[in-house]
């Protein structure tokens, strides 16, 4: 029925804070900019993420984005004022939370390797 997912959508208070802080501080390649909304790429993964100014309400949808270097990857948003969680272990999986300009809560991951 579906051949993938095409992007997930998160709505922010302020459209260019957020275009400036996703680029700078998320490094995030801003690929469509339709005025009303932003579409970034996200490393080199297929799915983008849009970010559309408007209401901000909570979810318990959470984007989960990888890492290759998790603990460097916290440390730099850490540098970057970002408020983040501490990095947790569920399994075989290694993760912290951390937050957007709104709120908008992210997950960053990395696999354990033995």
């Amino acid at each position: 029925m579906f051949s993938k997912l095409d992007t997930i959508h998160m709505r922010v208070k302020d459209l260019k804070k957020s275009i400036q802080w996703y680029i700078e501080v998320l490094e995030f390649e801003q690929i469509f900019h339709s005025g009303n909304y932003v579409v970034f790429q996200i490393g080199q993964g297929d799915t983008t993420l849009t970010i559309q100014e408007g209401e901000v309400r909570r979810s318990s949808v959470k984007p989960i984005l990888f890492s290759d270097a998790l603990e460097e990857t916290r440390l730099k948003l850490v540098e970057k004022e970002v408020k983040v969680g501490e990095i947790q272990e569920d399994g075989e999986v290694t993760f912290f939370e951390f937050w957007d300009l709104d709120g908008n809560g992210f997950e960053a991951c990395q696999y354990i390797t033995f």
